[in-house]
């Protein structure tokens, strides 16, 4: 963080001195008023700011927010000084490191012939799993990735792909042989817009939240009162994924996956941008010989991270919350304002339902150097070619002659569903999820006031830069 610049003090003998002429010129300049304007030049005055002036201010702005201010990737550092930690991007350090921010060394050979790396969960992971408050009012709920694929059928450039045999969890990947799959879509069979009810996940609701009237519980004060009370997390039908990730030198990568039928953009000025089918959001904890010490939450195409010591806990577990309608995660409850006027856009969360995921846990190990991914210890079972499906889990966003869609200044009312796991740069090094040459700040305390920077939505998720791609597709060119 920069610092804020100290006063200035300047010795005496370096005030130049003016003699009395100059002085009492000066002396009439300040005391110089101009004459008040007529009332026919004070009511021009009036109409213009009054209607003209505010409109064109008003556009101006909105212009230059959508165009210019998202695509800034690092606030200055004097800036952040006055105004406090703005930048969302993982911004300079705090003073603490990342216990493998210099670069994880580590060759196929040390990793691949490691039975225990290769098919264990280490029971640690599961001792320190996030719980998550989802948002008490969300209409949109966790959903079952294997239940998603009944409602979707795969387009290329919005024509279904026809002669497919019904989609699984075992087969998906064999979309891969339609242009590698980057441009498929696994798009509604439903109109959206009638909001069926497979995008709400209702069922998915944690239990242990009301055991006798979880149906009632928005209007119950009953209800309400255990939302701030509950200590221990409830049971969801949506599995989460979990993949450990071991990056040698004792650095072990826990994420979390939680998946959503539906993502509900958020509002700008009374108009709703980026919403989407399909939505995968994460929670990673670095572990470093067995010991928590980072904990990073997704925020759209972002995040935040923190030393596992600053954030919330019940027990020894971290406690995040689920934002309402975008699912971004965050590590304290409250409203989280992106930098626009009055703080019109923001992220909610609170403290509703809390969701412990490793009670229903599709669970997974990792190798980033060789992208092999295999069914834990824990869940042998667990179907894995789900993974390496290339292409994006919801619709292709919808082109403006479509009655559902709307845009402004490049954003859009619906985009891109978004691309899986795999493609969340799981390899990192630092624990956020940019580039390796990006800053990664590890905040040492939570700081619920902090504002973050609009990231621009434009048409939603596509892959990621080559640096940050799986093995075997970093060296695809981009078309």
């Amino acid at each position: 963080m920069g610092h804020s610049p100290k006063s200035l003090e300047v010795p005496p003998e370096a005030v130049s001195t003016v003699s009395e002429k100059e002085g009492n010129e000066v002396e009439k300049i300040l005391q110089y008023r101009p004459p008040p304007p007529s009332r026919s030049q004070d009511v021009r005055i009036k109409n213009f700011r009054t209607s003209v002036l505010p409109f064109l201010l008003g556009f101006t702005l909105v212009a230059f927010i959508f165009t210019a201010l998202h695509t800034i990737p690092v606030i200055p550092t004097w800036l952040k000084s006055r105004v406090g930690s703005w930048s969302k991007t993982c911004g300079t350090d705090r003073g603490w490191q990342d216990p493998s921010a210099v670069d994880i060394e580590t060759g196929p050979e040390d990793l691949a012939n490691d039975p225990r790396v290769i098919h264990e969960i280490p029971q640690y992971v599961l001792d320190y799993a996030p719980l998550v408050h989802l948002y008490s009012e969300e209409q949109f709920w966790p959903c079952d990735i294997r239940e998603h694929l009944f409602h979707v059928t795969p387009e290329l450039n919005y024509t279904p792909i026809q002669g497919l045999p019904q989609l699984n969890l075992t087969n998906l990947d064999q979309l891969n042989q339609f242009e590698k799959g980057r441009h498929v879509f696994l798009t509604s069979n439903d109109n959206v817009e009638d909001r069926p009810d497979w995008l709400g996940g209702q069922t998915n609701i944690p239990d242990d939240f009301i055991n006798d009237a979880k149906a009632d519980y928005f209007g119950s004060h009953a209800a309400r009162a255990k939302i701030r009370t509950q200590s221990h997390g409830g049971h969801s039908d949506a599995p989460a994924v979990l993949l450990t990730v071991d990056k040698g030198d004792g650095i072990v990568d826990a994420f979390w996956f939680f998946f959503y039928s539906y993502n509900l953009g958020n509002i700008v000025f009374n108009i709703r941008f980026g919403n989407h089918i399909g939505d995968w959001e994460h929670t990673l904890i670095r572990f470093q010989h067995g010991k928590p010490k980072v904990v990073f939450v997704s925020e759209h195409f972002f995040g935040s991270a923190y030393s596992y010591s600053a954030v919330e806990k019940i027990g020894n577990r971290p406690v995040v919350y689920s934002a309402v309608g975008t699912h971004a995660m965050y590590a304290t409850p409250g409203t989280h304002p992106y930098i626009l006027p009055l703080g019109i856009l923001h992220d909610e969360t609170d403290r509703g339902p809390l969701w412990d995921p490793a009670l229903n846990t599709l669970t997974y190990t990792y190798n980033h150097v060789t992208d092999a991914l295999r069914a834990s210890n824990r869940t042998p079972d667990a179907p894995t070619q789900w993974f390496y499906f290339a292409g994006k889990w919801g619709d292709k966003f919808y082109p403006l002659n479509d009655n559902r869609q709307y845009g402004f200044a490049g954003e859009y009312h619906y985009v891109n569903g978004p691309l899986g796991p795999r493609f969340k740069h799981l390899g990192r090094r630092n624990v956020c999820q940019g580039r390796y040459s990006d800053p990664c700040d590890i905040k040492g305390r939570l700081d619920a006031g902090e504002v973050r920077v609009w990231p621009g939505l434009g048409e939603g998720d596509d892959w990621p830069d080559p640096e940050i791609r799986p093995p075997g597709l970093s060296d695809d060119r981009d078309d």
